[in-house]
């Protein structure tokens, strides 16, 4: 078969969570059962829960932690963790004598060979102290510690690996277009939340498939809501 004839079907049989972060799946496959033909596109972690026996059959384009690899198999272990990047096309095979059965995370958040993850966003204030309670009670990012620069600021986690860095400046003017990003799957609801909370948000907009909306913090740094379409 063309590799352009290929359907590919779920890494699982079974989504348990899907969200921001993460989609999980839950793998079962009885004696001589086999999975659906699958493209790992994100880095993934599987956790096996049971059975005796398992096997993969790769693709010849398959790339990824097992790239050059056409037939593996072993023995199971409950318990057992497996990490492997992104790239494999596979089937899973239950060559074994019971029910086999793994979790299967998929991390949505990836590094990619070549390609320099972002470790910190640095973002002027005008006073640090006040801007505190917008990004940590609004934007519900974690405050972090931070070294003795010598100035005020502050380090942010947003819980995705990248961080917001504050550096007071009294004399700060934000700039009136560039600006910061926050995925969302649902903008409605968080337009409503933020504005509940006294923030002014603009109006949520279409372009090009993605809705978005507007809003600033205390120092007038702009931030927008995204919602990407639906895949």
């Amino acid at each position: 078969m063309a590799a352009t004839d290929r359907t590919f079907g779920d890494v699982g049989t079974r989504l348990l969570i899907d969200n921001e972060q993460v989609r999980v799946w839950e793998l079962h496959l009885e004696p001589g059962q086999s999975s659906a033909l699958h493209h790992h596109q994100r880095d993934y972690v599987m956790v096996q829960i049971d059975g005796d026996r398992i096997a993969a059959e790769f693709e010849p384009d398959s790339a990824g932690t097992f790239a050059g690899s056409s037939y593996l198999d072993g023995e199971v272990t409950p318990g057992t963790a497996i990490y492997a990047e992104a790239g494999g096309k596979e089937r899973a095979v239950n060559v074994g004598g019971e029910p086999f059965r793994e979790i299967i995370v998929e991390v949505k958040a990836t590094r990619r060979a070549g390609v320099l993850p972002v470790q910190h966003v640095s973002l002027n204030v005008v006073d640090v102290a006040a801007a505190l309670p917008f990004y940590t009670q609004v934007l519900g990012l974690q405050v972090l510690s931070r070294p003795d620069f010598g100035i005020p600021g502050a380090w942010l986690g947003t819980g995705n690996g990248v961080q917001i860095h504050l550096i007071e400046d009294p004399t700060f003017v934000a700039p009136s277009g560039p600006h910061l990003a926050f995925e969302t799957t649902d903008i409605d609801g968080e337009t409503v939340r933020l504005r509940d909370l006294g923030v002014d948000v603009g109006e949520p907009f279409e372009l090009d498939g993605m809705r978005q909306a507007f809003f600033h913090d205390p120092s007038g740094n702009q931030f927008e809501l995204n919602q990407p379409p639906n895949p």
